[in-house]
């Protein structure tokens, strides 16, 4: 029945399975794999082993889908700015920026989705690798220092709009002031 179940997942989603079976012996288990499963534990096991697995089975996919999210991805132009995912890198009118790893990321994020406001907890949630307080106000220091290498005014932006009470936004090319 396991395998059954398991042929009919694999026949509809990529979602990561990890088997855990009562079904033990070797032939099982190589079936199992084969068949599509992302790991094949038989019971009796240590809850450490079980989480250091599920772990391993995240991390793998999570690495492939973001492998492959980036390959894919064309290049980015909002107007003399231009982004590159897949050289990680971005310019402005020719000139390569010197960004930090996080104003990367806010640079982005944002420009992926142009025209849409991004709260500071979702470009929290997006771009950094610590956790942080409800009222952490870094983010707007990542985008101060961001908007310097920009050259954009905060007061009439090319580029990053602060959107008062919600967020920030990339704005349009050619999209006008307040909108």
């Amino acid at each position: 029945m396991g395998f059954e179940v398991l042929r009919n997942l694999r026949r509809h989603s990529d979602v990561p399975i990890l088997m855990l079976t009562a079904r033990g012996e070797e032939p099982d288990r190589i079936a199992g794999l084969e068949i599509g499963a992302d790991d094949y534990l038989p019971k009796t096991l240590s809850i450490r082993e079980l989480l250091a697995r599920l772990r391993a089975v995240l991390r793998r996919s999570t690495l492939t889908v973001s492998v492959s999210e980036s390959a894919l991805e064309p290049t980015i132009t909002i107007g003399d700015l231009t982004i590159d995912p897949e050289a990680h890198s971005a310019c402005i009118g020719g000139t390569s920026l010197l960004l930090t790893p996080v104003e990367y990321q806010i640079l982005l994020t944002l420009s992926r989705s142009c025209g849409r406001v991004r709260t500071r907890e979702q470009l929290l949630d997006e771009v950094a690798d610590r956790s942080f307080e409800v009222f952490d106000r870094s983010i707007d220091v990542h985008v101060s220092s961001l908007r310097k290498k920009l050259n954009d005014d905060p007061k009439s932006p090319r580029f990053i709009e602060t959107v008062r009470g919600a967020g920030y936004r990339m704005r349009k090319p050619g999209a006008e002031e307040g909108v």
